[in-house]
Parts: C-alpha cells; structure tokens; sequence
C-alpha cells in the first residue's frame, strides 16, 4: 500500500506514513452508518420472516409439532452458539473455557439464580408466541407483538423513573423519552389505508 506523501505524490511506506484513507474522517463515520442500517433491514426481514415462516408452519394441515418443542430446540440452538462464540473468545482453549464456565455459572451461582427467572418468563412467552402465530392472522399477531415492545418499553421507563432522583425532579424528559420510543416503534397510523371514509 502506498502512503501519501506531503506533495500528494505517493512516499515510500514507512513506520510515520499515513494512507489515503486514513486521511478522510468520514469513512469511518460512513461505514458506522451503512452497517447501522444494513444490520436494520437484515433484523427486519428476519422478524417478518420469522413470523410468517412460523404461521405457516404452524397452519398446515395435518399434525401440529409442539410449541414446546420448537421452543427449546431454539435456546439449545441459542446456548450452543454462544458456546461457540466463547470458545473463539477463549481461542479454542477447552481448559480456559471450561473454567469460564465453571466461575461463571457455578460459583457465581446467585447470578446464575437472578438470571434464571427471566429466563423461564422468556420461555413462557415463547411459547404463548407460537399459541398466538397459531390462533391470529400474520397481521394481526406483528401489530400486537410490536405493541408489547411499546409496553415494554414504558415499563423499562417507569422502572427507571421510580429509581432516579433525577426522573422524580425532571419526569418530563423520560415521558417525552417513552413517546418517542413507542412512536419509533409502532407504525405510522397515517397510511391511506387506514383512513376510512
């Protein structure tokens, strides 16, 4: 690679020299944002996929798999992957990752204990997920599943607000905070054919 010298003509590379792109500040920045929104669409086209690949499995005729089945495969699936990613992390050494795994999950057994309780209330809404993909047209189900994030988003909130001195002196700010996140995340209401005439 060449380096730029000061005359714009390219310098012998050496242990000071600077390349071409390493001088425009906004690549960085740029590449920042095309990855922001590439990583947008790519969870956009996998939750709606994700959806309807689930209610149209789930309205063949015929027999039905269990709910609770689907459900675990997903988190064996989950679990094994980040075991992977770990194993990477630990660049492939089994001894340091079975040490990991040993201080982290066993003799930090009271944040094993805190996380496990979230983890049965995300099974238990997992599996009223596919009851729901089961029993709703696609729709209908998807306006629903990001009217929870709204809510979930006005508890996390109002969970905040009530342990901050600051949200009791200034609860302005967090309302206008939960109003817009919920506006960003439900659709637009305007669309011509919502209206009705």
């Amino acid at each position: 690679m060449a380096a730029v010298g000061s005359g714009g003509s390219p310098a012998a590379a050496g242990p000071g020299a600077v390349s071409a792109g390493a001088l425009e500040p906004g690549t960085a920045t740029a590449a920042r944002r095309r990855l922001k929104y590439i990583s947008l669409a790519v969870l956009v086209v996998q939750n709606a996929s994700l959806i309807l690949s689930i209610r149209y499995a789930r309205t063949l005729p015929g027999d039905r798999f269990f709910a609770t089945t689907a459900v675990v495969m997903a988190e064996v699936l989950k679990g094994l992957t980040c075991l992977l990613l770990l194993f990477a992390q630990k660049r492939g050494n089994v001894k340091h990752l079975v040490l990991f795994l040993h201080e982290a999950v066993l003799v930090q057994y009271v944040d094993t204990l805190k996380l496990a309780v979230p983890s049965l209330i995300y099974t238990l809404q997992n599996n009223l997920q596919y009851v729901a993909i089961s029993n709703l047209p696609a729709a209908t189900f998807q306006v629903a599943h990001q009217g929870e994030g709204f809510l979930a988003a006005g508890i996390e909130d109002a969970g905040l607000a009530s342990l901050s001195l600051l949200a009791l002196v200034q609860p302005g700010p967090n309302a206008l905070i939960s109003i817009g996140r919920g506006r960003h995340r439900t659709p637009c209401p305007h669309t011509p054919s919502s209206t009705q005439g």
